[in-house]
């Protein structure tokens, strides 16, 4: 009966201690609702109309104890309209956009997936930004590459001029 005692308390602390190395290893989750309507202004650099962009979803952000910060979207699309015309252009987003310190005061960011795409019948893709793209980046502006790793896939640099036609 003592053995039998001994198994099993040894067990319960074996089960206690990954539980709590578990619990300790896990990341800290935020749920950020978004929704914001903004103008992009006519210009020579994009179309010769002003473009309503409504973003509408939800971030989750994990942020892990070894610095790794995983932001993923739930939900999230992007509407790009023309008022005077009444055309718009929509695009889901979808993929995690990772970014973990690398020791030397810089990022790697890591996006896999679909951060953007606009297609319209009779033009096709007009702009894509999907597949995998890994950059260095300052932490405080993770949107600015320093330095890319690897781009695959199909990744425009801009949406302009090829959207104005569709939204004209």
């Amino acid at each position: 009966m003592r053995g039998k005692l001994g198994m099993l308390v040894g067990l319960v602390t074996l089960v206690l201690a990954a539980t709590s190395t578990a619990i300790a290893d896990a990341p800290t989750v935020t749920l950020t609702p978004f929704e914001r309507t903004c103008v992009v202004h006519a210009s020579p650099d994009t179309c010769p109309f002003d473009i309503v962009v409504h973003s509408e979803g939800t971030f989750r952000e994990a942020v892990y104890s070894s610095g790794r910060d995983v932001t993923t979207v739930e939900d999230f699309h992007l509407t790009w309209s023309n008022p005077a015309g009444g055309k718009s252009l929509a695009s889901p987003l979808a993929g995690p956009f990772i970014a973990e310190p690398n020791g030397d005061g810089t990022v790697t960011v890591t996006i896999n997936g679909n951060n953007g795409r606009f297609t319209a019948p009779g033009y096709g893709v007009l702009f894509a930004d999907v597949g995998r793209l890994v950059y260095v980046a300052d932490p405080s502006d993770l949107n600015t590459p320093l330095q890319i790793l690897q781009s695959t896939g199909h990744q425009d640099a801009s949406p302009f001029p090829q959207i104005c036609a569709a939204l004209a």
